[in-house]
């Protein structure tokens, strides 16, 4: 195959648009700062905010608790909060590289929701009252109880 031919094919294999031109094989050149404008800044900096706040406050209930529940599903919302945090950085780069990280993570968050709505099952089962109460062991739970 001669030169000439191979280039022939190659253009024959090319993609055009009014916009663009692209070669089979290879990704469209645009200007990623002219699809993100001024808008997209805005609001990926409302979203910031937003995440941070609401990261704040499932860490304040992921530490006042009260229950051993209330924890879980605080940690559960945190992962879930720290997800959307990356998606946001993904998207504000135009990086695709962190989204296996949020396959991962969404993998351990269910995971562990479910290892914990299953410990708890079982803790229920076993009959106490306060999940947070140690059983059989003679110590008490990690909260004094309330006067009744």
């Amino acid at each position: 195959m001669t030169a000439a031919s191979h280039a022939s094919a190659f253009e024959a294999a090319a993609v055009r648009t009014p916009d663009f031109e692209v070669a089979a094989g290879t990704a469209p050149d645009f200007d990623v700062a002219a699809v993100q404008g001024p808008a997209f800044e805005v609001a990926a900096a409302v979203i910031a905010g937003l995440l941070l706040a609401a990261g704040l406050m499932v860490t304040l209930r992921l530490v006042r608790g009260p229950s051993t529940l209330d924890r879980a599903v605080a940690l559960d919302a945190l992962v879930a909060v720290v997800m959307a945090g990356i998606g946001l950085q993904s998207a504000v780069r135009s990086n695709p590289f962190y989204l296996p990280v949020l396959l991962v993570l969404s993998f351990l968050g269910f995971t562990g929701s479910v290892g914990v709505a299953r410990f708890m099952a079982l803790r229920d089962e076993a009959g106490t009252e306060n999940v947070d109460e140690s059983e059989g062991t003679g110590e008490p739970g990690t909260r004094p109880e309330e006067p009744r």
